[in-house]
């Protein structure tokens, strides 16, 4: 019995995959089918690209995948006729998946066993004459009985084949947060130990089983710290099925880091672990609670310490540590202490390449944030990167490091997009691999592609402010600006100090024309101004004569000074008024400076009304050029 279903004039095999059309038979490759049956079997709903990944590519890393899916959907829709602006069978939905939307009759067909090769019965023939008993003839199996075992046994080392690959390709996946350690030594100075110890558990368990275990990552853990809230409420909103808690207490001269696995569901300790000692071999605790957080979760335990690089010396993870507190702050001085920090473990161990790489990002960040001068920062961070990869080329932070430097500083994006692919690889949960290469695909104009990053980093990253903020951001690129400001209003409201997300709702409204209420938005935008005096003039300027002679203000500075962020956001201010000759000055300048954000520009809506202009499209020109 074999289900078969129908849709216009096709006929599908849902066991075999087969295809055929009024009765013709249509060729199609392992990966259309296998798409195609996907989709039938889960008809009427969406079926997501990661989970059509897990389908179709699911035990080993595919780098293309998605050019990969996109070429096996192509030649499904070549096989069925099939229009994805119009389509009649599968439909697109952008930067998520596709859903099956043709009507189905679901038809069963009693299929006759035929076995190639099997010689068909014959009548019973009468019973053999015995040998006389001297004779002893060796047993001697029929040519239908050899090819019948030879059968049972190629039927029977699929299904043990088909069971063993079915179970490994659908396991559940478990989800599971780490929740900020506390700190209860009474000494602040020990915060930076509950962040590391976090990072660190993080990055651990992380490592453990990729596709089998979903971890939330720092950025949305820490916004738990010291919280309130329920760890039902926390597990719901994370949609996590266990969390880790864990506390730091001095006693005397040593430690005592306790860490418990909590099943959400009915809030029961699934294991508890204490640690005693001195912080020097921190490495056992976080490698032992990983080990042990993984056994109680009944995953395969691979050997971390085989893959991950062990410092030789204390003082230089110390630093390491001091280093991602820092970092995690995404202040000036934040940064400013990280690299501080980071240079001390490097230091203290040249072969630390995990420190290169945190080294790197951070150099790219205050670059890209205008608190460096962007050659110092770009000629950094380039060599901390190809520092880190010389010393471990499976380290997939230094290739999202190496990726976000080509693409911003240098303008290439092809060889960016080498370098996030590899990053995300060798590490699929990377969160600054999936951000960073969303931005790029952003600013390339590949927003489906670009939609689909965003959602694998806020699939690990849920509730990071950054993350939203740019997911926000993406959407005013498609020009969905309701969308746009609504996701920017839930960020600040959830962070109402947070700058980012002020800076670029005032983006949104500045694209929209909206200038009453990009006003409002814009005293936060000259708080991100680190000239103490510029803001101030600025500030005055705004308050005496208003907002647009507060934009004008920004955008005809033309010092050395970084003002409003950027050569390119000062174009905005202008753009913003309508002066687009005084822009594209602004505009011309940035290129001159080889300034980052110029990598932004084509696909802003700021500049729409410049897209026409001979001189805005030579800009975008030399700027692909230089890339």
């Amino acid at each position: 019995m074999r289900a078969q279903a129908r849709f216009g004039p096709f006929s599908l095999d849902l066991h075999s995959g087969d295809l055929s059309k009024n009765g013709r038979p249509i060729r199609l490759q392992e990966k259309p089918r296998n798409l195609l049956l996907v989709l039938a079997e889960r008809r009427g709903e969406l079926v997501g690209r990661k989970e059509l990944h897990e389908h179709l590519w699911p035990n080993d890393t595919f780098v293309d995948f998605e050019d990969g899916l996109n070429a096996a959907m192509s030649k499904l829709r070549e096989a069925l006729d099939d229009d994805s602006q119009s389509p009649r069978y599968i439909e697109t939905v952008r930067g998520r998946g596709y859903r099956f939307v043709a009507k189905v009759e679901l038809v069963s067909e009693v299929v006759e066993p035929l076995l190639t090769g099997v010689v068909p019965a014959e009548p019973a023939a009468p019973p053999p004459i015995e040998p006389p008993p001297s004779v002893h003839l060796p047993h001697r199996p029929s040519f239908k009985a050899i090819i019948g075992a030879a059968l049972a046994c190629v039927l029977l080392t699929g299904a043990v084949f088909f069971a063993v690959h079915w179970h490994d390709t659908h396991m559940p996946v478990i989800s599971i947060a780490v929740m900020p350690f506390v700190n209860s030594t009474g000494d602040v100075s020990r915060d930076y130990i509950c962040n590391g110890i976090t990072e660190e558990l993080i990055a651990r368990l992380g490592a453990l089983a990729p596709g089998r275990l979903r971890v939330i990552a720092p950025a949305s853990a820490r916004t738990y710290a010291n919280t309130s809230k329920s760890l039902a409420q926390i597990g719901r909103e994370l949609k996590v099925q266990y969390l880790v808690e864990g506390s730091l207490e001095q006693q005397g001269d040593a430690v005592r880091v306790s860490a418990q696995l909590i099943r959400i569901d009915d809030q029961s300790r699934v294991w508890a672990d204490v640690y005693k000692g001195d912080l020097s071999d921190q490495f056992e605790f976080e490698s032992s609670t990983a080990d042990s957080v993984g056994h109680a979760l009944s995953l395969h335990v691979p050997t971390l310490q085989q893959t991950r690089y062990r410092p030789g010396k204390f003082e230089a993870h110390d630093a390491y540590l001091k280093g991602l507190y820092f970092l995690s702050q995404r202040s000036k001085s934040g940064f400013e202490q990280a690299i501080e920090s980071f240079s001390s473990a490097v230091a203290i161990d040249p072969k630390y390449a995990e420190a290169y790489a945190q080294l790197a990002d951070t150099y790219n960040l205050m670059g890209q944030y205008s608190w460096m001068d962007p050659g110092t920062a770009r000629s950094q961070a380039w060599a901390a990167a190809e520092q880190a990869i010389s010393l471990d080329p499976s380290l997939a932070e230094a290739h999202a490091a190496l990726g976000f430097s080509t693409w911003y500083y240098q303008w290439n994006q092809a060889a960016a997009e080498t370098e996030f692919r590899r990053a995300i690889a060798l590490e699929p949960n990377n969160v600054n691999a999936h951000h960073w290469y969303e931005q790029m695909l952003m600013t390339a104009g590949r927003f489906d592609e670009a939609e689909q990053q965003m959602q694998d980093a806020l699939d690990v990253d849920p509730r990071s402010p950054i993350l939203r903020a740019n997911q926000a951001w993406l959407y005013e690129y498609e020009e969905r600006f309701p969308q746009a400001v609504q996701l920017m209003q839930q960020v600040i409201a959830e962070n109402p100090n947070f700058l980012p997300a002020h800076y670029k709702l005032w983006y949104v409204y500045a694209a929209m024309g909206d200038q009453t209420h990009g006003a409002e938005q814009f005293e936060w935008v000259l708080r991100g101004l680190n000239d103490a005096k510029m803001q101030q003039e600025i500030l005055d300027v705004y308050h005496t004569k208003g907002y647009a002679a507060a934009l004008r203000a920004c955008g005809t500075i033309n010092d050395t000074a970084y003002y409003v962020g950027s050569k390119v956001d000062g174009a905005r201010c202008l753009a913003a008024l309508g002066d687009n000759t005084a822009a594209l000055a602004v505009l011309e300048s940035a290129l001159h400076d080889h300034e980052g954000w110029m990598i932004y520009v084509e696909q802003d809506p700021a500049f729409q009304a410049l897209r026409s202009d001979a001189a805005f499209q030579q800009l975008i020109a030399e700027v692909k050029k230089a890339g």
